[in-house]
């Protein structure tokens, strides 16, 4: 791999959890205020993690042709997908993706009116993950669009941020009670399982339309080390799904559940962008420098962040 492609890899892994987060807090705070709160802090510290993804795309601007095949015009595309991949209106739309999702981040932390927010932020946030899925990891090979590709990518990001966010509440030494968190527990293990559906059923549906472009985007993920890449991404989701199925919540559990579906996910996210060219053990260590920047920023902003507890502790 070479260093624009280790920060495409980041860049997509983080800013999909950044948005993920941003799509959870939202949906709490539809749903209910008190199922919300004991992640709360965590789930609006990722989400405002945004602009900092912001100034990590800066550098994947400059080597867009070393990313995607449509820079240098060899895609073959028919004109008007290859107008709408432009580089400067794809950078344009890359920006206004990253925009609009932190300006709503810090509108939906500020503002009274958190329902009335989230019910415009989703209405907005869901075209834009849809379309920055498309752009940022579909647009690698072009010939093939799929309107349910944005929906599979986006619920993944949003089943890796509440694993995070699980997984950070419990190991805090002043975790909340696991009872309080059934509610999160019984969240994470709907969207595993939503997830692993919504994946299945968009192979299924390339497969029964028999689509040339979809099957050939799955073939050139079938060669024997992608295959058992995605072998091991999914037994870990089933893995934790066993783990979360069974009625009563442990701390042990949540943990495990957590920290198996967010493996899932990375494994997953790599075996959808294909990184060529095998890591070397720089590549490994700047992967794991900008991600521990990313921790070190979400941490300074979990403890700028209040831990509403009052309202965890109302909860009936």
């Amino acid at each position: 791999m070479n260093t624009m492609e280790i920060f495409y890899i980041v860049f997509v892994s983080l800013s999909g959890v950044a948005m993920g987060s941003l799509a959870a807090l939202m949906i709490g705070h539809l749903m209910d205020e008190h199922w919300l709160a004991h992640v709360r802090a965590e789930i609006e510290a990722a989400a405002l993690t945004l602009p900092l993804l912001l100034l990590l795309g800066i550098p994947l601007a400059f080597g867009l042709a070393e990313l995607f095949p449509w820079v240098t015009g060899r895609a073959g595309l028919p004109p008007l997908r290859a107008a709408f991949l432009s580089p400067a209106f794809y950078l344009a739309r890359s920006a206004v993706y990253l925009a609009v999702c932190a300006g709503l981040a810090f509108w939906l932390i500020r503002t009274r009116h958190v329902r009335r927010a989230s019910a415009i932020g989703l209405a907005l946030l869901t075209p834009v993950m849809s379309f920055a899925a498309y752009d940022w990891v579909l647009s690698r090979e072009p010939h093939w669009w799929s309107s349910l590709f944005g929906f599979a990518f986006g619920l993944s990001q949003v089943l890796a941020a509440l694993a995070i966010a699980i997984l950070v509440t419990m190991l805090k030494p002043k975790h909340a009670s696991p009872k309080r968190m059934k509610s999160l527990e019984r969240a994470l293990l709907t969207l595993a399982l939503l997830t692993v559906w919504t994946w299945f059923a968009q192979f299924l549906i390339v497969w029964l339309a028999n689509l040339p472009d979809g099957a050939e985007w799955y073939l050139r993920r079938s060669d024997p080390e992608s295959l058992a890449l995605l072998k091991v991404s999914y037994g870990l989701m089933l893995v934790a799904i066993v783990v979360l199925v069974p009625s009563g919540v442990s701390r042990i559990g949540m943990i495990v559940g957590s920290a198996l579906a967010l493996l899932h996910h990375g494994t997953h996210i790599i075996w959808i962008l294909q990184p060529r060219g095998e890591p070397s053990w720089f590549d490994l260590g700047l992967i794991a420098i900008l991600a521990a920047l990313w921790i070190v920023a979400l941490a300074i902003v979990m403890q700028l962040r209040p831990t509403y507890a009052e309202e965890g502790a109302a909860e009936p």
